[in-house]
């Protein structure tokens, strides 16, 4: 296995994952030669907690490229997201010219740095130099343990599902939306939210927050809300779309009438909360309603070369 890259300019990087590192501390990273996929995923509780994929084109990002692996043309690896960007950041104020990411392998023999209790088995050391105030050149190495991971049969793929929703364009406006819900995270019944949508006539997006005879408050989107078929940035057209929402499969539904107009179900309210920084920053941003979930799909610059994938499970009660 073999990871070797350089870029003179991660700042792409470095946004995206400040945009999600609240979310998880440690995230799994994805190299292929044409694509880095930063994955937040929850193995233990997929189905109850929010899941995030971002996709960033590696032309995009670095000039130099060498991937060997055994399990074809891809590296995974799992580390914590501060430790790396906190790296990310000391590169940009070293007004270096080039920083170099280089896949270390450890024997498990106990050294300095090495915690062989949770599988870090390795470390993805990145290094690169500048000068002093005395032009002295400095050298910079800094190693985040790594755990190698293995997907022999492709367990983590991008969460997928016959579509029968519909999809809204949201006005950057949106992330305002964000903040009144903020105020309602502190209430007895600041858990839950229902989210209702229709796409009939003019499209409605409305968040509902209640506590059993004691109140009920709906709060509403009253912008413009534009209805899409699928999640398209600025730079792309209907036939390069990146992300095909609805498969072949899914217009034979489609045709057959089985999609809703209109749907209403609850999530957690600190699930939803959690997409606001996204939602913020980027350029493009729509929101895949389903009969009972959700996600956010979000270009972050209208270029393409970096997209966000926010997926929201609906709540279902155990009871």
């Amino acid at each position: 296995m073999r990871l070797k890259l350089m870029t003179r300019n991660p700042e792409p990087l470095k946004e995206t994952l400040s945009l999600i590192a609240h979310v998880r501390k440690f995230i799994i990273l994805k190299f292929t030669n044409d694509e880095l996929t930063i994955i937040l995923v929850n193995g233990q509780t997929i189905s109850l907690e929010p899941q995030v994929w971002c996709k960033v084109k590696m032309s995009s990002l670095f000039e130099s490229i060498i991937i060997e692996s055994k399990q074809g043309s891809a590296v995974l690896i799992e580390l914590n997201v501060d430790l790396l960007l906190q790296t990310l950041r000391n590169f940009d104020k070293a007004n270096s010219e080039g920083l170099n990411l280089k896949l270390q392998r450890t024997e498990t023999s106990g050294k300095p740095g090495v915690n062989t209790k949770v599988g870090r088995t390795a470390s993805l050391a990145l290094y690169y130099s500048n000068l002093n105030i005395n032009a002295n050149v400095i050298n910079h190495t800094f190693k985040i343990p790594a755990k190698i991971v293995k997907d022999p049969i492709n367990v983590l793929h991008e969460p997928q599902r016959p579509h029968l929703g519909f999809f809204f364009k949201m006005p950057h406006e949106f992330v305002t939306m964000f903040k009144r819900l903020e105020k309602f995270k502190k209430t007895p019944s600041g858990d839950l939210v229902t989210i209702k949508a229709s796409k009939l006539n003019k499209a409605y997006l409305g968040f509902i927050l209640e506590e059993e005879g004691k109140y009920k408050v709906t709060l509403s989107w009253n912008g413009t809300i534009e209805v899409a078929e699928k999640f398209v940035s600025d730079s792309q057209s209907s036939e390069d779309a990146v992300h095909e929402l609805r498969s072949q499969a899914d217009e034979d539904y489609y045709h057959l009438g089985n999609t809703v107009e209109q749907a209403a179900f609850k999530v957690k309210l600190k699930d939803w909360q959690l997409a606001s920084k996204i939602v913020g920053r980027c350029k493009d941003v729509v929101l895949d309603i389903g009969p009972n979930d959700c996600s956010l799909h979000c270009d972050l610059d209208g270029t393409g070369d970096v997209e966000i994938a926010y997926f929201i499970n609906g709540y279902r009660s155990s009871v």
